[in-house]
């Protein structure tokens, strides 16, 4: 069992990734601005604790003894108003990271974080316009951040497509490393099978230094 920190663990991905790692006996300390949103969920394993998620120093005094770090930290699709919450987030975590001695760390974006011939065409030229533009660029640049300047981090970076709700499905899990699953249906995946996935992460070391475009498939 490890000793986890989990970043964003109030939000709907965060939860399911605190519950399934609590449920498998991993240690959880949950790093929220808000401790009040994880009050449902009751474990001697869990430690919740209050944090600015834009500070390292603040993190660095919960990252000390911890073993992996795992950001399921989210912004709101914005059409107008600049996104730079996954670089600025990512800036503190390494920071503390190395302030604290941990390597491991485990984040989520999405697929098609760049336009790629081969995308999706409904990504490329419905979403990305009208929606998605400014928060995957973010992404982007979040991912560029890792693979540039982080050689002393071992991170994977996991990239599903959009998120929905609903229990673990237990179907198998497709992978590719790129921008999205070639083949694979771009449809909605369960958050609980992406946090089924990044925990797997724990026992494996295929997606070290890594982008994986993850889909579960729609049968047995």
């Amino acid at each position: 069992m490890k000793r986890l920190v989990v970043l964003g663990a109030t939000g709907p991905s965060g939860q399911e990734v605190v519950k399934q790692a609590l449920s498998a006996g991993h240690h959880v300390t949950a790093v929220v601005r808000n401790p009040d949103k994880l009050d449902s969920v009751q474990n001697e394993n869990l430690k919740v604790v209050k944090a600015d998620i834009f500070s390292a120093e603040e993190l660095s005094e919960h990252f000390r003894g911890q073993e992996v770090v795992l950001s399921c930290l989210g912004s709101r699709s914005s059409f107008r108003a600049p996104v730079t919450l996954y670089t600025e987030t990512m800036k503190a975590i390494v920071a503390a990271m190395r302030e604290t001695g941990l390597i491991r760390l485990i984040c989520m974006t999405s697929w098609c974080t760049e336009s790629l011939p081969g995308n999706p065409w409904f990504i490329e030229w419905i979403l990305k316009p009208l929606v998605l533009k400014r928060t995957l660029v973010n992404m982007a640049e979040m991912e560029h951040f890792l693979f540039d300047d982080c050689q002393d981090i071992n991170f994977t970076i996991v990239r599903p497509p959009s998120l929905g709700t609903g229990p673990f499905s237990d179907l198998p899990i497709l992978t590719h490393e790129g921008m999205h699953v070639p083949g694979a249906r771009w449809g909605l995946m369960n958050r609980a099978d992406v946090a089924h996935f990044m925990l797997s992460l724990l026992d494996t070391t295929e997606w070290d230094r890594k982008a994986v475009a993850i889909q579960r498939t729609s049968r047995r």
